[in-house]
């Protein structure tokens, strides 16, 4: 049979310490990993919300932390485009300017041949809204765009 130690007071007073200092930090750790679910769960929902606004679609988040991207009714047939949280965050940059680029039509500034001067105008007008182009810019470009001599 093994010796039995006998455990002193000032060893039995070393062990209490001990302990209490060991619950003390367990508390602090608790303490700190209830501050870091609220801000992970605070993070969750702006980034959920950053998602929704990429997209202009609502996002559903399953409870297995994976993220369903619903699009219009019109394209409820197709199949949801599923993120799961092992996806980077370079797959969604990825899927959004895919979307984008399917989504935005190519437009040019139309060439004036003189025929329709008024849809030209209405034509030359879009572009220059939607390339956000400068007064002094619509004057050039409406040039370089006319057939024949100017």
């Amino acid at each position: 049979m093994p010796p039995t130690k006998k455990v002193t007071l000032p060893a039995l007073r070393q062990m209490e310490a001990k302990v209490e200092a060991l619950e003390s930090e367990i508390s602090e750790v608790r303490t700190t990993l209830a501050s870091v679910q609220d801000a992970v769960k605070e993070n969750h929902a702006n980034l959920i919300a950053m998602l929704e606004k990429c997209f202009g679609k609502s996002v559903h988040v399953d409870g297995d932390a994976s993220l369903s991207v619903k699009g219009s009714p019109e394209k409820q047939n197709s199949p949801e485009k599923t993120m799961s949280k092992g996806n980077s965050s370079n797959t969604v940059r990825s899927d959004t300017m895919t979307e984008f680029r399917h989504a935005v039509r190519k437009v040019e500034l139309p060439t004036f041949n003189g025929e329709d001067p008024a849809g030209w105008i209405s034509r030359a007008e879009i572009y220059f809204r939607v390339q956000d182009t400068t007064p002094e810019v619509k004057v050039k470009l409406a040039q370089i765009c006319m057939e024949g001599a100017t």
